[in-house]
């Protein structure tokens, strides 16, 4: 089986984001079968600070559009969106006909298979507001303890990587205060942080609370979905969820649209 992670980091295009992509790598290869093989990659350029906006990330979204129609293109049997916010998710099930997972969506649907109430992890207080966003968007409202916020800001998760001691202990502080008001799982957003735990030898509970890895997760999650499309079990192709427009119809759209593909500034 073949696996491509298309990550929002600009891995592979940023000499800068090499540990981050290295240790992704090693996660990643780590959930997957023996006999699954992992391509990790981002996008080729990122602009700090657009993902506060709705509006900017559409650029985004466009990039990584672009890599998982490539995975396709290239023989690869599920596409895995290592995205916090999910972003091109609906739009990739309708154009791909290969199964396509969204980090966040994953990781929230296990969360409830595996505990009561859960918990989202996160480091800044626009991801929180997206989030809960989310949670309504997939119908996990009844599973959702709520988010809760650490000072540790998302550019040192990704320096952390290097220096994993620095940042821990304030994580476990805010995980010890989810799981002490009813959260039975715990999702870390983004992904970044989990990575430190998985340097220093993984760590899968917080007083008797599940710590999802979100990228190991989302990995078993695409494996799954390819076995179900084997048997016959694809995801919904009516109108309106997931309806496929089917390969003419993106190649006229593609032709026609071409030429005007951008936003005048």
């Amino acid at each position: 089986m073949r696996i491509w992670y298309q990550t929002g980091s600009t891995y592979r295009y940023d000499l800068s984001r090499e540990a981050y992509g290295r240790t992704l790598e090693e996660q990643c290869k780590r959930a997957a079968r023996s006999d699954s093989e992992v391509y990790v990659t981002g996008v080729p350029v990122s602009q700090p600070g657009i993902d506060r906006f709705k509006s900017l990330m559409y650029y985004h979204t466009n990039q990584m559009l672009n890599g998982m129609i490539r995975a396709e293109k290239e023989g690869y049997d599920v596409v895995v969106i290592g995205n916090s916010y999910d972003i091109g998710f609906d739009e990739a099930r309708e154009m791909l006909e290969i199964p396509v997972v969204g980090i966040a969506h994953s990781n929230f649907y296990v969360a409830a298979m595996i505990g009561e109430l859960f918990a989202v992890l996160t480091c800044e207080y626009h991801i929180a507001e997206r989030y809960r966003q989310m949670i309504r968007r997939y119908g996990m409202e009844s599973k959702f303890l709520g988010t809760y916020v650490h000072s540790i800001p998302e550019i040192e998760l990704i320096r952390g990587v290097e220096k994993p001691d620095a940042v821990m202990e304030e994580f476990k502080r805010v995980a010890e205060k989810a799981v002490a008001d009813g959260a039975s799982v715990l999702i870390c957003v983004p992904a970044p942080i989990y990575a430190l735990f998985y340097q220093r030898g993984g760590l899968s509970s917080v007083n008797g609370a599940t710590l999802l890895d979100p990228v190991a997760t989302a990995i078993k999650m695409g494996e799954f979905l390819v076995e179900l499309k084997e048997l016959g079990m694809d995801v919904s192709r009516k109108l309106g969820v997931y309806g496929s427009p089917g390969k003419e119809l993106l190649k006229k759209t593609f032709e026609t649209y071409g030429p005007s593909f951008r936003i005048e500034h």
